[in-house]
């Protein structure tokens, strides 16, 4: 039979402990020798023999010259997953603004658009105003900024704002932002809601122009976010947001913000600028596209001869029908407001079909109160009863 294991622990220990000391001195001959190899051929290559790793020199690493890179600029040349997520990850999204606590005003009736102020009844705010009043309009778009101009509005608040209250007109002030940066371009546009002068008026609602790449705007739906929430929080809570954007053609649907617009704005204005389509059509299609956000839809119209965007069309026969199917399509469609552009290039046609126009989006009058109803004198029995209920007085 063969030998019973040995059970005890002591043995076992002395076992582990041989074990453990003959590992221990072949790793030590493995090293000895590995290191006289070393030295060997170090002293065959005429080089100062080995030394242990602790005593090793290591050259210092040459720097760039200039200043060194923030910790900001160095963070993505960290080749590590972190790293890379870190560099990757995308800004937070702006969260949509909170109900409005006041009620914010809406045009209603018919407006135009100021572009140059100069070229506008040449800078004159009494002309501007009378004429105005002559076609019925109740409020006015005036242009106060733009990335390429900065601010320009002082000039034009300056002269226009005095005039317009005691005539009954609104003024909405406009801006057109490149979006190069988002932040810069939505404070500028909030300077036209915080200007005030004594005696002067102070504008109604903003509307900015955020257009597409193909008038130079940087068009994304992250730098739309951070532009509309930036204006919102610099606004007087009192101040609707007007939002003017192309109209939904079908290339744009899919491609510019809509949706991340609507949380933001109090109202739309699509730019139904028909050029070679029916103006019927293309104020029907931006009336039913944009209702899906369930917000006013106030489109703007095409009173200029679509030649000076477009050379290559051929002349509108009749610029004024069109602006008529502009005029019945937005309001069978339920628009309080409409508008032309521009004050300087619309044609006397259009803005005879404008004057013509305001009648029908004028706001609705506001039902007289209800006459008050007399209560009929009690019958004798009701006073009969009323004694027997109550008593005799003492």
């Amino acid at each position: 039979m063969p030998p019973a294991p040995v059970r005890s622990t002591e043995s076992g220990r002395t076992l582990a402990f041989s074990a453990s000391r003959e590992f221990a001195v072949c790793l030590t001959a493995v090293l000895l020798v590995g290191l006289g190899a070393l030295q060997s051929s170090a002293a065959s290559r005429g080089s100062a023999p080995a030394v242990l790793a602790s005593s090793v020199e290591v050259a210092p690493v040459p720097l760039p010259d200039g200043p060194l890179p923030s910790r900001a600029d160095r963070l993505p040349m960290i080749e590590s997953p972190v790293a890379g997520a870190i560099a990757a990850a995308p800004a937070p999204v702006p969260a949509p603004p909170p109900p409005p606590a006041v009620p914010r005003w809406l045009p209603t009736g018919t407006g135009m658009w100021l572009h140059e102020w100069r070229k506008s009844e040449n800078g004159d705010p009494r002309a501007v105003v009378a004429r105005a009043q002559q076609t019925g309009l109740s409020h006015l778009y005036v242009q106060t900024g733009s990335t390429g101009k900065g601010w320009i509005g002082e000039e034009v608040l300056s002269a226009l704002m005095p005039v317009t209250e005691a005539a009954g007109l609104k003024v909405i002030a406009w801006d057109f932002p490149k979006l190069d940066n988002p932040e810069a371009d939505a404070r500028r546009m909030a300077l036209a809601a915080t200007w005030s002068r004594p005696g002067a008026a102070r504008v109604a609602a903003v509307a900015p122009d955020i257009e597409t790449a193909a008038e130079g705007t940087r068009l994304s739906p992250d730098r739309v976010l951070r532009y509309y929430a930036v204006l919102r929080a610099a606004l007087p809570p009192e101040i609707p947001i007007l939002a003017t954007v192309p109209w939904p053609s079908e290339k744009r649907i899919g491609m510019y913000p809509y949706a991340e617009t609507a949380p933001f704005t109090d109202a739309f204005i699509p730019m139904v600028y028909w050029y070679n389509r029916p103006a019927a059509v293309v104020t029907e299609t931006s009336m039913s596209w944009l209702k899906q956000f369930g917000k006013p839809v106030m489109p703007v119209g095409q009173g200029y001869d679509g030649r000076l965007d477009a050379p290559y069309l051929a002349a509108d026969p009749a610029p004024d029908q069109s602006v008529q199917a502009f005029v019945d399509v937005a309001r069978a469609g339920g628009a309080q407001s409409i508008s032309l552009w521009s004050w300087q290039t619309t044609g006397p046609l259009q803005w005879g079909v404008l004057a013509r126009a305001g009648a029908g989006f004028a706001p609705a009058p506001a039902a007289p109160p209800a006459p008050a109803v007399p209560e009929p004198a009690p019958s004798i029995v009701d006073q009969l009863l009323s004694v027997i209920r109550v008593g005799p007085r003492s």
